[in-house]
């Protein structure tokens, strides 16, 4: 289970938007190899001149399984779908989105592990004048361990677009702090920067925010 917050500069900090999001995973069967969850965004977006919006977003389902696991390999693959099920416009796509990603995770060292996915995200169904989601998106995460309970992340995110012709980066930095001895408990506040002048306009200027999560 997750709660998730985040802020956003946007659009040259002419744009403010603050998110959360609550996380609910699942394992599924004996050997829990799989697992399913749901995802609720709410979003608040100040635009100039008092202009806002505020409310649900677009909420997200996503089955993933285990296609491999080694002592230091292993692979999965899922489907995820995004519902067009925003309060207005200015919160979601007004898309149902079908993401297909295939992702693995290798340990470098014993404090070390580098994951890697490849999604390709399409529109299913739109309700907009304009072209359907159609991207690409390859990313990269290093994860290290610093200390028993305290570890961090730099997340290389990235997509291709091909209905506009853009090009996505972002980097995120993280730390990840276990809250009590038995990791049940994870506290994780991160910055995210963009890579490009295009990623600063279209995806984010400055943003921060933070993860909690706790395991059952």
């Amino acid at each position: 289970m997750a709660f998730k917050y985040r802020y956003d500069a946007l659009d040259g900090g002419m744009v403010d938007g603050n998110e959360i999001r609550l996380r609910w995973q699942q394992a599924i069967g004996k050997s829990k190899r799989m697992a399913a969850s749901i995802e609720l965004p709410f979003a608040h977006i100040s635009e100039p001149e008092n202009q806002s919006a505020g409310g649900l977003g677009d909420i997200k389902l996503e089955f993933r399984g285990m296609l491999s696991k080694g002592e230091k390999f292993e692979q999965a693959a899922g489907v995820e779908l995004t519902l067009p099920s925003a309060s207005s416009d200015a919160l979601g796509e007004g898309q149902t989105v079908l993401r297909l990603v295939w992702g693995c995770s290798g340990q470098l060292t014993p404090h070390t592990v580098l994951t890697g996915e490849f999604a390709y995200n399409k529109a299913v169904a739109n309700s907009h004048a304009g072209p359907g989601v159609n991207s690409i998106e390859p990313e990269l995460i290093l994860s290290q361990i610093f200390a028993k309970r305290v570890g961090g992340y730099l997340n290389w995110d990235n997509y291709y677009e091909f209905n506009v012709d853009k090009y996505i980066n972002t980097m995120k930095v993280a730390l990840e702090i276990a809250l009590d001895k038995k990791d049940k408990w994870g506290f994780a506040p991160y910055a995210v920067f963009p890579l490009s002048h295009a990623s600063s306009l279209l995806e984010t200027k400055l943003g921060v925010g933070f993860d909690l999560t706790y395991a059952f």
